[in-house]
Formats: structure tokens, sequence, C-alpha cells
């Protein structure tokens, strides 16, 4: 069971066309230029070596570099004395949880929407991609309906005038 994150009564939606334009500060994307970004800074940050520092009673110490791809790949953890095991082929990141301040122009609208976006990342093994970039609307975008069209057309209006 999926749960989305409500904000101001709205819900999380998939930003599905890689052409509509992203800003976020004073900075502009497209939603695939973006994607391309998150995955380029996550395999660097994920490459990263840090160092873990053990000692033991008789000061015999232990010194491990790794790496998060390195941690991540072992896609198993054991609890309860090692008799229960979880399998973790792939994880899934969503950052920020509550999203970040942004702005998106969809194709087709003349007027920048305002938000908050929120990336969903699966990595599985040494490989990050992003599976989506989600966003939530300030205020809900107008629905236009196939029948504003004809509302507008002049003979419409006379009909109704007319009445």
């Amino acid at each position: 069971m999926k749960v989305s994150l409500k904000i101001m009564d709205n819900t999380f939606q998939a930003l599905e066309c890689d052409t509509d334009i992203l800003m976020i500060g004073k900075d502009t994307f497209t939603v695939e230029r973006f994607k391309e970004l998150v995955v380029e800074k996550i395999q660097i940050y994920f490459n990263e070596q840090f160092i873990v520092h053990r000692a033991n009673n008789n000061f015999n110490q232990n010194i491990h570099s790794y790496n998060m791809f390195g941690l991540l790949s072992k896609n198993i953890i054991k609890i309860v004395d090692n008799s229960v095991e979880f399998k973790l082929p792939n994880i899934e990141l969503i950052f920020p949880p509550e999203g970040m301040e942004c702005q998106v122009l969809k194709l087709g609208n003349s007027e920048w929407q305002t938000g908050k976006m929120r990336i969903h990342v699966m990595v599985t093994g040494s490989s990050v991609r992003v599976i989506k970039l989600e966003f939530c609307y300030d205020e809900p975008p107008q629905q236009e309906s196939p029948l504003d069209d004809i509302r507008q057309r002049e003979n419409y209006q006379q009909l109704l005038n007319n009445q």
C-alpha cells in the first residue's frame, strides 16, 4: 500500500513530460535534464569513500574504507541472530519527503505554477536512476473542459443572450 504525502489538501502528481520546465530558485531545467543531473550527483556522492575506524580493548585498530554502493551491494539485512533475512536488490529513495519549493511551466501553459517537488530515485547495485519527479501544486491547476472552446464561440454566446 502506497501513501501519498498531502500538502495543503493536494497530493503529489508525477511530472511525466520531459520537456516541462522546472525553476528551482533562479535556475531552470527541463524535467529530463534535471533527472540527468540528479543521477550524476548521486553517483558521485555514493562513490565517495568514507573511513570507519574501530579499536578494541587491546588497542588493535581496524581501518576500513567504504562507499555507499559497496554497503548497498550486500543486498541482505539479517536480524534476530541472523535467522531472518531481508533481501534488498532495489532501494528507493524519496527526497525531500515534504517536497522542495519549485515552479513548473508545463508545455502549452503560459504561466508558472508554484508548489513543491520531490524526487524518486532507484538504487540497484552500483547504478542509480530517477524513477520520477513529483509535483504538488500550491493551487490546483484549472482543468480545461473540451466544451470551453464551444462556450467561447460567438454563436454559443448569442444563443445564451437570446434566452
